[in-house]
C-alpha cells in the first residue's frame, strides 16, 4: 500500500509542478523599463530607464490611500524613447494620513507590442517608509491595490 501512496504522491507532485510551470509561461510580460524613485516628504524624484526602444509611451502618476498628486497626472503622453535612455520626473504630492502610496504607470509600444509596468512608492505619515515591502505593493490599470509576491525558490 505504501508504494501506491508514494506513486500517487509523486504523480500529484509532478502534476502540480507542471501546472505551476504552465501558469508561469502564460504570465503577461511587463514593459522593459526600470522605475526607481526617491521619495521625500512632499516630492518624489522618479527615474525611468528604458531597456529597449519605445514609441507611444504614456507615463501616469496616481495617488493611492489618500495621497494626492499636485500638478499633471500624465507627464508624458505619446513619447518616444531610445534604448538606454533615462527620463527623470519630479512629482509633487500631498501625502495621506497614515500610509499612502504614489503609483507610477508606464505603458507604450516595445518591440511592436503594447506593454505596461507599474511601480509603487510608499509614504507613511508624510515620511518615506524604510521597509522592504514598498516595492511589493502596486496598482493595477484600474487603480486597485495589488500585492506582487516574489517567485518561489528551491
Amino acid at each position: 500500500m505504501q508504494v501506491k501512496i508514494s506513486t500517487l504522491a509523486a504523480a500529484l507532485a509532478v502534476g502540480l509542478i507542471t501546472s505551476f510551470t504552465a501558469a508561469a509561461v502564460q504570465a503577461k510580460p511587463h514593459a522593459p523599463v526600470e522605475i526607481v524613485g526617491t521619495v521625500q516628504t512632499q516630492q518624489a524624484t522618479l527615474k525611468i530607464a528604458f531597456e529597449s526602444a519605445a514609441q507611444q509611451v504614456n507615463v501616469r502618476v496616481h495617488g493611492v490611500d489618500g495621497l494626492t498628486v499636485i500638478g499633471t497626472r500624465s507627464p508624458v503622453i505619446g513619447g518616444t524613447f531610445a534604448a538606454g535612455q533615462v527620463m527623470t520626473l519630479i512629482v509633487n504630492y500631498t501625502p495621506g494620513s497614515g500610509t499612502s502610496n504614489l503609483a507610477v504607470q508606464v505603458d507604450g509600444e516595445f518591440d511592436g507590442k503594447r506593454r505596461s509596468k507599474i511601480s509603487s512608492f510608499t509614504v507613511q505619515n508624510g515620511r518615506p517608509t524604510v521597509s522592504g515591502t514598498a516595492a511589493n505593493i502596486s496598482v493595477d490599470g484600474r487603480g486597485r491595490r495589488i500585492a506582487i509576491l516574489p517567485a518561489q525558490t528551491k
